[in-house]
């Protein structure tokens, strides 16, 4: 397998080494290149040609989701993630408009990152050693839900709040509540905007919502 090139654009250089730290412990995985601001990550994309980039929402001289807009239309290949402090449906939305492969929340950044880029890339992670359970799909984990969970994820993955399904589907906010806390146990995903990124990658909602 050959060696992905990685490109890290944050403002932060403990996230950074956090990052390249993460990303790094895993076989096939390089980071080439750090930028601490747009107009470096632009020039280094350009030098470096990297095969992805790591992007945090907020930069200092342009917003991560336009730096994912320029990115995209200097190298349509390029694969770009973004990372974000907020665990927000619409910035996961937003992100995936803007034409980011997957939205992953700095707070679960560390269980989370590799994965993803490993998803977003169509490759499957190196396994470790000790680890002979099969990677599912989002189609398949997504298969693995009832009809209600299916209806409570493609609502969450809307934007719609926990009173707005209540009320669409005949059950208490509460009820709601606890099909997200079951979705994010069944799913392995501990955020909102997680949930949302995958009810995208599995085409259980556009990007339009």
């Amino acid at each position: 397998m050959a060696t992905l090139r990685v490109l890290v654009v944050d403002d932060h250089p403990i996230v950074r080494e956090g990052v390249r730290r993460i990303l790094e412990a895993q076989r096939g995985l390089q980071v080439v290149g750090e930028a601490s601001d747009a107009a470096a990550a632009i020039a280094l994309a350009e030098r470096l040609k990297p095969d992805v980039a790591v992007v945090d929402v907020g930069l200092p001289d342009m917003s991560g989701l336009e730096l994912v807009r320029v990115l995209k239309g200097r190298d349509a290949g390029l694969v770009v993630l973004v990372l974000s402090m907020y665990d927000d449906a619409e910035y996961a939305r937003e992100s995936r408009a803007a034409g980011a492969a997957a939205y992953v929340v700095k707070d679960s950044a560390a269980t989370m990152l590799a994965n993803q880029l490993w998803l977003a890339v169509g490759a499957r992670a190196p396994r470790p050693a000790t680890d002979d359970q099969p990677r599912l799909s989002a189609q398949e984990r997504i298969a693995l839900l009832t009809p209600r969970e299916c209806d409570v994820l493609r609502g969450i993955a809307s934007g719609r709040t926990n009173k707005e399904m209540g009320a669409q589907f005949g059950i208490s906010p509460r009820t709601v509540e606890t099909h997200r806390e079951r979705l994010m146990r069944k799913l392995g995903v501990s955020t909102v905007a997680g949930l949302t990124a995958l009810a995208l990658e599995a085409g259980l909602v556009t990007r339009d919502g």
